[in-house]
């Protein structure tokens, strides 16, 4: 007896939505890097969680402001040692519009910052916060500070050596109230995740000590991006200074159309440097 055309339709549309089904979780998930992620919690002993909505709104800097809070997916909470005693991290997918945009680590400091400062590197998308400003460079990277008296003194050597050890595929690092932060490729091995959440640790450690009381010497102002630097640290890179002035430039043509009766365009932040200062 030979199946009806009706039921062979059935089956098919029936296969069609399971697929679709199993093609969006898998998108959510991440697939095999949510069993790895899984695997790798348990072995440390961490939690895992399928999904957390609330977690990424607890900061607003870095990529959450870029494109929203979102959800964070396959988020695993644990605690890493450290000289001085265990630290709190997050390690999740960040879930923006729908996508999985990038995964964020997360370590906790010991103490409370003023301010906020974002390290990205000059591949690094521009950032559409108006409560940034460009400081300065910071090694390898660029420094957007949301108050330049109190970022200044915590941009210190050790922390320059901290944010360069990061890979060049980790484009932003941010620090905000008593968190570390940084978004890395999805394809992130766990081993990966552990190194890089060994250095968040470092970057984290860096601005603990320049907050204390007779920490270790800042640096002095860093000069424009054109000209040379007397810095035992280094130049920064021609493209580095490239993207820095596209990024005053930017900022001087967007004040410019939305304010055309004023004279003066876009100054950097107080005391920082700029390839161009308006008036």
């Amino acid at each position: 007896m030979s199946i009806p055309t009706s039921v062979w339709f059935i089956i098919a549309a029936v296969a069609l939505v399971l697929g679709l089904l199993m093609l969006r979780a898998s998108q959510h998930t991440g697939g095999g890097q949510s069993r790895d992620r899984r695997r790798w919690a348990a072995q440390k002993e961490w939690e895992y969680l399928d999904s957390d909505p609330v977690l990424p709104s607890r900061w607003r800097y870095g990529t959450i402001h870029q494109g929203g809070p979102g959800i964070a997916r396959n988020l695993v909470t644990g605690s890493v040692p450290t000289a001085e005693g265990r630290r709190l991290v997050y390690v999740f997918d960040h879930e923006q519009a729908g996508r999985l945009s990038s995964v964020v680590c997360a370590v906790q400091r010991r103490t409370a910052m003023s301010g906020a400062v974002e390290l990205r590197l000059p591949s690094a998308p521009l950032p559409d916060d108006a409560g940034l400003d460009l400081l300065e460079p910071v090694g390898q990277r660029y420094a957007f500070v949301s108050d330049a008296a109190a970022i200044r003194p915590l941009i210190t050597p050790r922390l320059i050596r901290a944010a360069d050890a990061i890979g060049e595929d980790v484009e932003l690092l941010w620090a905000e109230d008593s968190w570390v932060l940084c978004t890395a490729p999805l394809d992130y091995t766990p081993d990966h995740l552990q190194e890089l959440l060994d250095q968040l640790v470092e970057v984290a450690g860096a601005l603990e000590e320049a907050s204390k009381p007779g920490s270790s010497p800042q640096l002095a102002a860093s000069p424009s991006p054109d000209g040379p630097s007397d810095s035992p640290h280094g130049q920064s890179s021609s493209a580095a200074a490239d993207w820095a002035r596209s990024f005053t430039n930017r900022r001087a043509t967007e004040d410019d159309e939305s304010r055309p009766d004023l004279p003066g365009r876009w100054r950097p932040s107080p005391g920082g440097s700029s390839s161009d200062d308006y008036s």
